[in-house]
């Protein structure tokens, strides 16, 4: 499942595109928009497709940018300036869902960690988890005898905002899915394409600078866990799950905590408005 190679040339520039008709997309469109967008970093325009039929969105080419220049010291501080907040709404999402689940008794992995501030939050209440980041700087909130060199047999995956960092996704996360021998439970983070405001061109998530070359939507996450053997839940615009679907008890579980979840979102939303609304004559 090499997606660059899946993907192919594009033959022709600019509006909609055809493929090779060798090549396809993941869920086996070969009709793609074209997408340009300038990466102030990398000083060069970053081509990305955008597959008509299932609106999956990846730079083709992204394999063979130099990356440090958007990994570096100061990507946590002047590029991921919502790492906190987002760490915040992932530990209590996972509380959330460990009433139901018992996450706390299963092995756990922060893959792609950054700093480690929510890995340190996880430990601190309670679950046994350890975390992985390839590009670990110094500005660090975790011990580094908490950050693991080497892949393991993990049940739960935690991916916060990493699935739109990959460059070559389907090989990626199939190596990925491999190494950590296909845990039971992926737990991630990633904008959807069709909840896009406006143009799709002008998306701020459509962000090379910030390191995004896939952009996902729900009929392209649904397909890739068709491929990997996963069921798909999603929660909300961004928390997503993949089941293993060996496991149908816990995939029932998480198909009704999906919708007691968006409940407690949506009665969430409206006490805030009703809060803040200002009465007008």
């Amino acid at each position: 499942m090499n997606q660059s190679n899946s993907l192919g040339i594009l033959n022709g520039y600019g509006g909609r595109m055809s493929l090779n008709p060798k090549m396809k997309c993941i869920c086996r469109s070969k009709n793609f928009n074209k997408i340009s967008k300038y990466s102030r970093l990398l000083e060069e325009n970053v081509d990305y497709i955008e597959c008509e039929d299932c609106g999956l969105i990846v730079a083709s080419d992204s394999e063979n940018y130099n990356l440090s220049k958007i990994y570096n010291e100061s990507y946590f501080l002047d590029m991921d300036t919502g790492w906190k907040g987002r760490a915040e709404l992932v530990l209590e999402f996972i509380n959330f869902l460990n009433r139901g689940l018992n996450l706390k008794e299963m092995k756990m992995c922060d893959f792609g960690a950054g700093n480690g501030y929510l890995t340190k939050s996880l430990i601190d209440s309670g679950y046994t988890i350890c975390a992985y980041e390839p590009f670990l700087g110094n500005n660090l909130y975790l011990d580094k005898m908490y950050y693991i060199n080497e892949p393991f047999k993990a049940d739960v995956l935690i991916m916060v905002e990493v699935f739109e960092h990959f460059t070559n996704s389907s090989k990626e996360i199939e190596e990925i899915l491999i190494k950590f021998n296909y845990p039971k439970i992926l737990i991630f983070t990633t904008q959807l394409t069709e909840n896009a405001k406006g143009n799709i061109d002008d998306w701020w998530y459509l962000n090379p600078d910030a390191g995004h070359f896939t952009l996902w939507s729900k009929k392209s996450l649904v397909r890739l866990g068709e491929l990997e053997g996963y069921n798909f839940v999603s929660f909300s615009d961004f928390m997503h799950i993949l089941c293993k679907k060996q496991y149908k008890k816990e995939y029932e579980i998480l198909k009704l905590k999906s919708v007691a979840y968006k409940l407690k979102s949506a009665l969430s939303n409206r006490y805030i408005f009703l809060k803040n609304k200002i009465k007008t004559k």
